[in-house]
């Protein structure tokens, strides 16, 4: 980016550096990555309840949250260990495949980690095990040990991974945070009553025919479309005016013109058209005619005419010769 555009390069150091680059990211969320993964998820989720009016739909979602509160505390009851399980299963597949990793141990739990990448240029990084520090900043950004961090551990006898995880992967936590529940309620027709001083309504919707979309438009990364369309309609990507079913708000849309009486010329002319004859067509009969006739490649059986041609022409004779 720096290459093709030095001004692009400083105006999104200067502005957005802390949304696009991780060196920039703050340590204490212990997320290092920005995505839309929840929000995906959650829509996901519901997606087969979105067409619901909006009571019916925060109602579906109250009882998915219920049940959800309720699957992951019984979850929680069965786990023993310090970590996570999924957390310590990928800090050990991290630490079989550690190769070509050179440790210079220096005072307490510091260490130089140095190596060599792919095209063979070195690197090195500094790890201090009792702040939990790497030079790389995955290690304060996640809260987990970084590959360089994993390899410094590993080198010492009676230490153990998690001991170096933060705590918001403890077990402990993942009980605390689904702890609390939500009360059962009962159907609609048992609600209190409320009087409200207004009358609610529903906002002029200008909507395309069809049924609106419940999926999402996958991405170049995840092997969508490389060509992105703006819908002249919505202003929306993904789609063109054609396709559109996504609802326009336009408050000063003027009502829908009535539609147009059908005028009947177009009957008039399929009448007349279904009653003449046309000339490449051939009639009843002559279709009878022709479909009895012997056609000309085929060789049938001659009858004998009543009458011989000649006396001497045998085919033609309806019986034996005789003399006159």
């Amino acid at each position: 980016m720096k290459a093709s555009s030095a001004k692009a390069m400083k105006w999104i150091e200067d502005n957005h550096k802390h949304l696009w680059a991780r060196c920039y990211f703050s340590t204490a969320s212990k997320c290092d990555y920005v995505t839309n993964n929840i929000a995906e998820a959650f829509n996901n989720w519901i997606k087969h309840d979105k067409s619901l009016p909006v009571i019916e739909l925060m109602d579906t979602i109250r009882q998915k949250i219920m049940e959800k509160l309720y699957q992951r505390r019984t979850l929680a009851m069965k786990l023993t260990s310090k970590v996570l399980p999924h957390i310590i299963k990928s800090l050990n597949a991290k630490s079989r495949g550690l190769v070509g990793y050179s440790i210079h141990k220096g005072l307490g739990h510091m260490a130089e980690i140095s190596g060599v990448y792919r095209d063979l240029t070195p690197w090195r990084h500094t790890v201090n095990l009792e702040q939990r520090t790497c030079t790389c900043k995955r290690w304060q950004l996640s809260g987990l040990p970084c590959n360089h961090a994993i390899s410094l551990i590993c080198s010492y006898r009676g230490v153990e991974l998690e001991d170096y995880v933060d705590s918001c992967y403890f077990v402990s936590k993942f009980k605390s945070a689904y702890e609390g529940w939500m009360e059962p309620i009962p159907d609609k027709s048992m609600w209190p009553q409320v009087q409200l001083e207004f009358k609610l309504w529903p906002p002029v919707l200008k909507r395309a025919a069809g049924r609106p979309r419940s999926r999402r438009i996958k991405s170049v990364a995840e092997g969508g479309s490389k060509k992105r369309k703006r819908c002249k309609r919505c202003g929306q990507l993904g789609h063109m005016q054609k396709t559109c079913n996504e609802t326009v708000y336009d408050s000063d849309d003027p009502p829908p013109a009535q539609p147009k009486p059908k005028s009947n010329k177009a009957k008039k002319e399929k009448v007349a058209a279904s009653t003449s004859t046309p000339k490449n067509k051939r009639t009843k009969k002559e279709k009878v005619a022709t479909s009895t006739s012997t056609p000309k490649n085929k060789k049938t059986k001659l009858h004998a005419p009543s009458t011989p041609t000649s006396p001497f022409d045998l085919n033609c004779s309806p019986g034996a010769l005789t003399r006159r």
